[in-house]
């Protein structure tokens, strides 16, 4: 989806949908690296339901992802790096294209 660049001040305003959209992206992020460590390592008599249970989060975790990345191209942004979590915001100065990082647990920063 394209959108139209953002004053700084706009950018700025982005600060805490970013955060929470990063704070989720990190969660699920952390519980799927979980679920699939966990799923080299089935156990026991209900090993066979335990990776079916497992299989089924793993997917749920991963759906949930693909819509908060959803999420932030519609808003214009990208992630451009995982650790830590940085997303570029397009903005515009005048008639000059810019972009704003913002990274998780931070301001925003140009």
């Amino acid at each position: 989806m394209k959108h139209d660049p953002y004053d700084p001040a706009q950018a700025e305003a982005l600060a805490p949908l970013l955060d929470s959209i990063g704070r989720e992206l990190e969660e699920r992020g952390a519980r799927l690296a979980e679920i699939e460590a966990r799923l080299g390592k089935p156990q026991g008599l209900g090993a066979t339901d335990e990776l079916r249970h497992l299989e089924t989060e793993a997917s749920a975790q991963r759906r949930e992802l693909r819509h908060c990345r959803a999420e932030l191209e519609g808003l214009g942004c990208s992630v451009v790096g995982t650790t830590p979590l940085t997303i570029r915001i397009p903005t515009r100065v005048g008639n000059a294209r810019r972009s704003l990082v913002w990274q998780h647990g931070q301001e925003t920063n140009g």
